[in-house]
């Protein structure tokens, strides 16, 4: 299949590369990815600067594969590449792979993810996309997860004649038991510090420092699930209609 591959890391990110190796044998695979890191730039795009765009050699001369570095935010490098770039319609990827990210998408940080935004993107477009990511400090490699995914991509094309957007996260570690696990999203905080500085023309600025506190998620949520060492699988949706409250006021005036 055509594959068209993203990140939040960056194109030189060991989890997109390890990405590329798993896939690029068997299916037609692209990279369109972000030139730096753009961690937690969750959907935004450019509007009021240029996207420079320019082939990344490593990649493409190790694999034989065409690799496009951009200088935007993980939805700007899919939405260029799809409206763009693209050498046409038939050259339409059947399938947006974003990752493999350096630390879980779980929970809350969905959100903020821009792993999660460049896949999403993808679902904008009408195609199924896929955000996977490896837990912080893995004993896991970005090679064992890319192959698992690609041992596991066409029972995942096969799961909807429909388009779909689904959120896959490794564990730091697995113990016996390697099952792919449906979760939904469970609910991550933080206890947030930030910490003032001045710079040297005396103007004030923050750094943001934090450790995420996971309490309350029952089983078979993806926060729950990921922490006890299991793989997780999460489909999402673009709708954020709250539909339990509009259930019983849909259609009625409300002044």
């Amino acid at each position: 299949m055509r594959i068209l591959l993203s990140n939040d890391d960056g194109i030189q990110s060991p989890g997109i590369e390890a990405l590329v190796k798993a896939l690029s044998g068997e299916h037609e695979v692209v990279v369109a990815a972000p030139a730096a890191q753009q961690s937690a730039m969750s959907q935004a795009i450019t509007v009021r600067e240029r996207l420079y765009v320019e082939h990344y050699k490593p990649l493409e001369e190790k694999y034989g594969i065409k690799a496009f570095a951009i200088t935007g935010t993980p939805a700007d490098t899919v939405k260029l590449y799809l409206e763009a770039i693209v050498e046409g319609p038939e050259a339409m990827p059947d399938v947006v792979i974003s990752g493999i990210n350096d630390g879980a998408n779980i929970g809350t940080d969905i959100i903020y993810s821009g792993t999660v935004g460049a896949a999403t993107e993808g679902f904008v477009h009408r195609i199924s996309a896929i955000a996977i990511s490896l837990n912080y400090f893995p004993e896991l490699s970005f090679d064992f997860v890319a192959g698992e995914l690609a041992k596991h991509l066409d029972e995942l094309m096969a799961l909807s004649d429909k388009p779909q957007l689904l959120n896959i996260n490794f564990p730091q570690k697995l113990g016996e038991d390697q099952h792919w696990y449906w979760c939904t999203q469970g609910t991550r905080d933080y206890n947030n510090v930030y910490e003032p500085y001045k710079d040297q023309a005396g103007k004030l600025y923050y750094t943001v420092g934090g450790t995420p506190f996971d309490d309350g998620n029952e089983a078979f949520t993806d926060i729950a699930a990921v922490n006890g060492g299991l793989i997780t699988i999460t489909p999402l949706k673009l709708d954020r209609t709250c539909g339990h409250f509009l259930k019983e006021h849909k259609g009625k005036i409300l002044f």
